[in-house]
């Protein structure tokens, strides 16, 4: 738990960090900056874009990033539960400290020269546990 609840926040933080980034942060992406809420302020903060065209008979209005919002979003959310899933597994396994026997490493490892087949070289790797 206390490993992989900073690597999953880690990854899941630089990831969303890196794309906003490489776009200057529009659309309140900045606030990415933020671990584990940032995805969800961002997500509540976004503005939706719409391409308006009014003329004498009729009004229309079209949605040019439909498919491109709705993909930041997707990307949002995941973004926050991965965030947050390694925020309960950091704190979980800080609070339930718990003693684990663990075997220490005692032995060796050698790697030995040897001949593969008829023109081949190559080795073998022997050990001691």
């Amino acid at each position: 738990m206390l490993i992989a609840g900073p690597v999953l926040i880690g990854s899941a933080y630089a990831i969303g960090l890196t794309v906003a980034s490489t776009d200057n942060f529009p659309n309140s992406t900045g606030w990415l900056a933020v671990p584990v809420l940032g995805p969800w302020i961002t997500l509540a903060a976004r503005h939706h874009s719409t391409d308006c065209v009014s003329t004498d008979t009729f009004d229309t209005c079209t949605d040019v990033s439909t498919n491109d919002d709705s993909s930041t979003r997707t990307f949002l959310i995941l973004d926050g539960l991965m965030q947050g899933t390694g925020a309960i597994l950091l704190i979980y396994g800080i609070a339930s400290p718990q003693k684990v026997m663990a075997r220490d490493f005692v032995g060796s490892l050698h790697f030995t020269p040897a001949m593969v087949g008829r023109d081949a070289y190559g080795g073998f790797v022997t050990g001691l546990f």
